[in-house]
């Protein structure tokens, strides 16, 4: 059963937010959280390259835009759920990239691929960064519902999008403390 909702929340994971084309960037790297910043029993996660269902693949990449420079990382709570995963990126143009993420999210209604079917929809979120918006994801996999919130956050030159994926209903607070985290390190 474990290994079940492990596949079934990689899959749900939206952020397999670039393509193995992007330049990872190890001075970027540092501006995502880290593992001591986690809570005790989580570890890295280290998922499988791609992933994204549809309109949610690739998510920092949309179509006509690739970033100068990005970075990933993502965690997992004691080798289960919540799964969670934040990609930093710059941009030639950063307030032109966000926009077209964030439009290109917004006009995201509905997923199927990868085994998972799902919903998309914008959700009310408190405002990061310069700009920021959020969505709420619903997936299911494998005969397994599987919850997600995420957030796109444009502060100063840097893209940052992360998610959460549990089992509904994901936990607001914790999410909106790693993205606090998370926003402190971004430059």
């Amino acid at each position: 059963m474990k290994r079940t909702i492990g596949v079934a929340v990689a899959v749900a994971l939206s952020m397999g937010m670039m393509t193995s084309a992007s330049a990872f960037t190890p001075k970027l790297s540092s501006e995502l959280l880290s593992i001591g910043q986690m809570p005790t029993g989580w570890s890295i996660y280290h998922q499988a390259p791609g992933g994204g269902t549809g309109c949610l693949a690739n998510v920092l990449e949309p179509k006509g835009i690739k970033p100068t420079s990005y970075a990933k990382v993502a965690f997992e709570d004691n080798g289960n759920t919540p799964l969670l995963e934040e990609a930093v990126a710059t941009y030639s143009n950063a307030t032109t990239a966000y926009k077209k993420i964030a439009a290109t999210l917004t006009n995201c209604k509905s997923v199927r691929g990868n085994g998972a079917t799902g919903t998309v929809g914008q959700m009310s979120f408190p405002h990061y960064g310069t700009t920021s918006v959020a969505f709420s994801v619903s997936l299911v996999a494998q005969g397994t519902t599987i919850g997600e919130e995420f957030l796109i956050v444009r502060k100063g030159n840097v893209v940052m999008g992360m998610a959460e994926a549990d089992f509904p209903p994901v936990d607001v607070s914790q999410f909106q403390g790693f993205v606090v985290e998370a926003l402190a390190k971004v430059k």
